[in-house]
């Protein structure tokens, strides 16, 4: 203890003007002090400042401190936790080992003087130990107007994996009535946690998603989820849904090291990947939130494992495919399993000769229709002649290609098995050249490849889902241009390749390919990627981007325009931008448009406010989503206007309102990937 002025009364210690007390943890200031030694009660009187923990300070005139069983009681006190930001303010202030109570007070995080928000409450618990803040009667006011009151509130004042209700999810559709998702977080570990999400939909049914995260290992991780949702019956009658009940499961795993956990002292490591998606029908994705979003309308699969040593890699992998669009995937082709051995460049004894092995077993599986496995192997021999010290480099390689495909042989079949071998030369001319200027280098690379296949057997029949590679006589170019400025930074880059077939029967021209990247400067990036048809005298591909980011504004803009032999027709313009406006304003908005059919097929356009205690946000999107009737796919249009307020440091909600549409086009909406 110190202070100007100590007097002595029996087990009294009487401290005046100045006083400053050194606790355990804390530190405590005031005008006046009295301790009594033998009870250890301590009272400050006058200006009274408690620091704890160096992040939580209290200010009031009145403390009484019970320090032999750590209470506290204190009178028109003023708290500021200086971890969560949070101030409260009131008339009684009592506290015990594990618990605080406060009266007739006020919380917030914004500024002391004149709050934009604040919650007045009659009594209010905090836990020290969970640090969880539990009010009664709160009021939530913003400014001094009062909008909302609750006969309870809770919420945890730490940024901190921690039990609880999560923020609700609130919306309204005009053929769904009112949505109310309630989540909950269930985190007893570290390792592991649980988050359910029960719904109901007043107009349409009720159901429930829950997630299962963990961690097993410091390289591994997964996830389980699994979702279902009962339709209500006037409501699956009146809009003709197929299934009176949505469900699914997701199941995802992924480690940097399954079976080798000590590769990194070694030179063997392994990969997993299972990633397992399994749904009835699309709208066990549409259900998931009160928001709507579009999704790809072929649900994909994966199993992936690999084990690499030194120039030896084997990787085991397996797609499967649900096709939402159809009563059933008993004619989805899927591929079950693929083997995969490669052999990376390896030298030979004999100087500047290198080989390489890839072999892949590719099991082509369905319920209904042709099935077959296929043998592929690629063996490359190449030799390397570096000419005119570097300045030019001369390879010669010579190419086996294998291919073996097995069909299933089913009643009444016919069809005879296939193979396909191959040999080809491979002679090429490359050069790898810098020239350093003024204020740039310049990169050039130059190749010249002409291949020239020796022999090729071809036998049985090939079935439309079968790839082999195939190598015509050609003669292949290509030149790329890599700018630099004397930072390292690539300001430029011009890539072209062009094959010229060089036998009759074949067509003359390959797609001449053209690509432009050029970055004007950190912030902005314009590309063009160029495919021009000979045979049809036009351009067959044309995609091209402008993104531009900087502390004020975002712009991506993407137009895809795609239509060749292989694919549907496509001719897509995207974009999506933000812009700081002031004053913590910022509006986004995004668009995906169709230009052939005229058609948007979402857009959206928002309004979000930052201040430093609270931020919200306001939007309006409207989208095309699919839906699976009992007499096909279709899709509706869904158009949303979606709020959310954030208070910093306790929570928010969210509010959606949309309304919906069928359409009668009878098209299924998948967002794909046109970008490639």
């Amino acid at each position: 203890m110190y202070a100007s002025g100590v007097m002595i009364k029996g087990s009294k210690v009487y401290a005046n003007n100045s006083v400053v007390i050194y606790g355990e943890n804390s530190i405590y200031q005031a005008k006046r002090a009295v301790y009594d030694r033998d009870s250890e009660v301590l009272e400050l009187i006058g200006d009274v400042n408690l620091i704890h923990d160096g992040k939580t300070t209290t200010n009031s005139q009145y403390a009484k401190i019970e320090l032999k069983d750590k209470k506290a009681e204190i009178k028109k006190f003023f708290i500021y936790d200086g971890e969560s930001k949070l101030w409260i303010r009131g008339e009684k202030f009592t506290s015990s080992k594990k618990i605080y109570q406060v009266d007739d007070s006020e919380v917030s995080s914004c500024s002391i003087d004149n709050p934009d928000w604040k919650i007045l409450f009659a009594k209010g618990k905090y836990n020290k130990e969970k640090e969880f803040l539990t009010l009664s009667r709160p009021t939530f006011y913003f400014k001094d107007l009062p909008i909302m009151a609750l006969p309870w509130f809770a919420f945890p004042t730490v940024r901190k994996r921690t039990s609880g209700l999560l923020r609700p999810d609130i919306g309204v559709q005009s053929e769904s009535g009112l949505i109310y998702i309630q989540p909950y977080f269930y985190a007893p570990s570290k390792l592991w946690d649980i988050e359910f999400k029960p719904q109901i939909r007043t107009d349409r049914g009720y159901g429930l998603y829950t997630t299962f995260n963990f961690v097993d290992s410091k390289y591994s991780s997964g996830s389980v989820k699994v979702g279902s949702f009962k339709e209500d019956g006037v409501y699956a009658k009146k809009n003709s849904i197929k299934n009176s009940s949505h469900y699914g499961v997701d199941i995802k795993y992924q480690s940097s090291s399954l079976l080798l956990e000590s590769y990194k002292k070694s030179t063997t490591s392994d990969g997993f990947l299972l990633d397992i998606k399994y749904l009835n029908d699309i709208d066990y994705e549409n259900l998931k939130s009160s928001k709507i979003e579009s999704y790809n309308k072929l649900v994909t699969s994966r199993l992936n494992y690999h084990i690499k040593r030194d120039r030896d890699y084997i990787g085991i992998y397996g797609k499967y495919f649900i096709d939402t669009s159809k009563d059933t995937n008993s004619d989805t082709m899927q591929e079950l399993p693929t083997l995969h051995y490669h052999r990376f460049t390896t030298n030979l004894p004999i100087k500047n000769l290198i080989y390489a092995v890839d072999y892949k077993y590719k099991n082509n599986y369905r319920e209904v229709g042709l099935n077959a496995t296929q043998h592929e192997l690629n063996m490359p021999l190449k030799f390397d002649i570096p000419l005119f010290d570097n300045f030019l480099n001369f390879s010669v390689s010579e190419n086996l290609y294998y291919s073996k495909i097995n069909y299933s042989k089913r009643a009444g079949s016919s069809i005879d098995d296939a193979s396909y071998f191959s040999n080809y030369h491979k002679i090429s001319l490359t050069s790898d050249l810098t020239k350093p200027y003024k204020n740039y280098l310049h990169n050039l690379q130059l190749e010249s490849t002409l291949i020239v296949p020796s022999f090729e057997d071809k036998e049985g029949y090939f079935a439309d889902f079968i790839h082999t590679s195939i190598e015509k006589k050609s003669l292949k170019l290509g030149v790329n241009q890599y700018f630099y400025d004397y930072d390292g930074h690539n300001f430029l880059s011009l890539r072209s390749s062009q094959n010229i077939y060089l036998k009759k029967e074949d067509k003359k021209y390959s797609d001449f390919l053209n690509e432009i990247v050029y970055k004007y400067s950190k912030n902005l990036t314009i590309s063009e990627n160029i495919s021009y048809s000979h045979q049809e005298n036009e351009i067959n591909k044309i995609q091209t981007s402008i993104n531009y980011n900087d502390e004020m504004y975002a712009l991506n803009l993407y137009h895809t325009y795609k239509n060749d032999e292989y694919s549907s027709k496509i001719n897509y313009l995207t974009t999506n931008f933000s812009a700081n406006i002031g004053d913590g304003y910022k509006v986004d908005g995004a668009l995906n448009y169709d230009i052939d059919k005229s058609l948007t097929r979402n857009w959206s356009l928002g309004l979000f406010r930052d201040k430093k205690c609270w931020d919200y946000k306001i939007t309006y999107k409207e989208s095309l989503i699919p839906i699976y009737t009992t007499s096909g796919s279709k899709s509706y249009k869904n158009q949303g206007l979606y709020f959310l307020v954030n208070f910093a440091n306790i929570g928010g909600v969210a509010y959606d309102y949309s309304r919906d549409s069928i359409s009668e086009s009878g098209d299924i909406i998948g967002t794909g990937d046109i970008s490639e």
